[in-house]
């Protein structure tokens, strides 16, 4: 393995830049750059919705909750104990609520204050690997990775989660290149705080990467026997990261577990961890799940790296690479295939679950992008860039316009038969022309033989679209499913009436109207609720429920219906 801190090139590719003076000089350029993306690309659009339950209520309403009872321990949905997740996200809302105030913008805010960090992260560990273009470009690239961006707008675990790994798996590969022994502290520290924020699952996911990293590497023969493998695991002091990791994360643990007598790790180690893997719980999804959801969740880079796919089989056959680059990237594919091997063998199979492949990704698109500008093919690049603007997009427009018109003889438009209305289309229409712009002049200075500022164009368009397009798309959702709910809220507060769940529930009505909310699952419960408290009785009941139903009760009396909500009176 070749340790040193210079960059060898591999046959057929062009020279590396390594002036140091120029790469210097740009470095701060680059970190700045970044930060203010990543800031603008997260931040702004948190405010424009409200709620989107289930995930993004129950981490908000839970640390609600336990700011409420000043409890700090054991985390509550609907005023129980909840025991699916460790405690870190929730300690991160209650600082943000507590700094600031309880509002759905400060409960996302902290997720996406991560994913801001996660940026300028990558951008830190891929640059003595990649080079500092590379390393620009793979950040960029993190930042424009639609399911990224969506889940980092939402107050969930799975950006801080991919953060954290991510922390740890790159800090410990630049620990066996020869980096500082402060990359061990580093990584040691982010795992900890992933046991906190999602449980052993990402520490033991880092341990199996590096060790498949390992194994592919190892020298043939006698020189990669047990010595080797021995040298290589010392240079990480898995014991020394053990007793750091276990005192960051078990205070907590063994605090909950004393609090809750037990309950919590039957619930989380047992049913949540144990009984997803095998398919026992909920999202139980075909084999064929996450091949969408990657190609779909991670575009346009999903379709780029296919261009690569060539190089990525010769970095896996060669075994034995020579260059910083080269070995990143191998690490990025194993990191890559691994992850996306592992969880479609799992029954139990969520979108999100596969997010903390995204630094690989990122970094393999950003090592791409930065080869195209070596190699400056930049004739194929313009021409392509050149049909996208001039015919691909403004048909796209145009068909988007179309479809967003009356039709004749006053029928709705056809979106409007999808959900879309007219203002999301317009909206999306004038970010699109952004786009637009940036793409015309990738395409300008592409034929103008300027292939590094053509790729950085088209790079920024994506960040951009993302950043645009991913807030819009929450709103007009939240328009849609959520808000429906707010308006029916707020009728229940102004005709002062207990209000109930049947058979759902739902944390954004916690979160709203500030107290516990009855749940009703059984005739016992509907008794309860009916015979107690004041009258009004209200309920709620989702369209999926009305349809089991066949047909409501006679005491049940329609007030309103909005969206998949129907709000009842009942009349004991």
């Amino acid at each position: 393995m070749n340790n040193s801190s210079t960059q060898a090139n591999e046959p057929g590719e062009a020279p590396l830049p390594t002036t140091k003076r120029k790469a210097g000089g740009r470095f701060a350029l680059h970190i700045v750059f970044i930060c203010l993306v990543s800031l603008i690309i997260f931040v702004p659009g948190l405010n424009g919705y409200g709620v989107i339950d289930p995930s993004d209520g129950l981490y908000a309403e839970g640390a609600r909750e336990m700011l409420e009872r000043s409890d700090w321990v054991t985390p509550s949905s609907n005023y129980k104990p909840f025991f699916e997740k460790p405690i870190l996200i929730y300690w991160m809302i209650m600082a943000s609520y507590k700094l600031f105030y309880i509002h759905e913008f400060f409960a996302r805010l902290p997720v996406a204050l991560c994913g801001a960090f996660s940026a300028v992260a990558l951008l830190l560990l891929t640059r003595p690997f990649l080079g500092a273009r590379a390393a620009l470009f793979a950040a960029l690239a993190l930042l424009s990775i639609p399911l990224y961006v969506t889940v980092g707008h939402v107050a969930i675990t799975d950006v801080p989660l991919t953060l954290f790994m991510m922390l740890g798996s790159l800090s410990l590969f630049s620990r066996l290149h020869g980096a500082h022994w402060s990359s061990l502290a580093v990584a040691y520290s982010a795992l900890g705080l992933a046991l906190l924020i999602k449980g052993p699952v990402p520490v033991a996911l880092v341990a199996l990467i590096l060790l498949l990293y390992l194994a592919w590497i190892r020298p043939k023969g006698i020189e990669g026997g047990y010595q080797w493998w021995w040298r290589r695991l010392m240079m990480l002091h898995p014991f020394l990261g053990a007793v750091v990791m276990l005192s960051i994360a078990a205070p907590w643990y063994i605090a909950e577990g004393i609090a809750t007598k037990g309950a919590f790790y039957h619930e989380f180690f047992i049913n949540q961890n144990f009984g997803r893997a095998m398919g026992t719980v909920n999202h139980q999804n075909p084999f064929w799940f996450y091949i969408p959801v990657y190609f779909g969740g991670f575009f346009p880079w999903s379709i780029f790296t296919l261009f690569d796919v060539r190089r990525y089989f010769s970095l896996l056959k060669k075994r034995w690479v020579l260059t910083r680059r080269a070995h990143i990237e191998l690490f990025s594919i194993l990191w890559l295939v691994f992850v996306l091997c592992l969880f479609t063998l799992l029954k139990t199979k969520l979108a999100t679950y596969i997010l903390p492949i995204a630094p690989a990704v990122a970094i393999l698109s950003g090592s791409l992008l930065d080869r195209v500008i070596r190699f400056n093919k930049t004739k194929p690049l313009a021409w392509t860039l050149l049909v996208i603007v001039v015919v691909i997009l403004p048909l796209l427009a145009i068909g988007a316009s179309v479809l967003a018109a009356p039709m004749p003889g006053g029928d709705p438009p056809v979106l409007s038969k999808l959900g879309i209305d007219f203002n999301t289309v317009c909206a999306f229409v004038g970010h699109g022309f952004f786009v637009w712009c940036f793409l015309v002049v990738a395409t300008l200075t592409a034929f103008r033989k300027k292939c590094e500022a053509s790729i950085t164009a088209i790079a920024c368009a994506f960040a951009f679209a993302c950043g645009t397009f991913v807030p819009t798309g929450l709103q007009h959702h939240y328009v849609h499913t959520d808000l429906p709910l707010f308006h029916l809220l707020k009728r229940v507060v102004q005709d002062k009436a207990q209000v109930a769940l049947y058979m759902r529930d739902s944390p954004a009505v916690n979160f709203y109207l500030r107290r516990p909310i009855k749940e009703i699952k059984t005739l016992l419960d509907y008794k309860e609720y009916v015979e107690a408290g004041r009258k009004p009785h209200y309920l709620l009941v989702t369209t999926d429920v009305m349809q089991q139903m066949k047909e409501p009760p006679s005491m049940w009396t329609l007030l309103e219906q909005r969206s998949k909500w129907h709000l009842f009176k009942v009349d004991p």
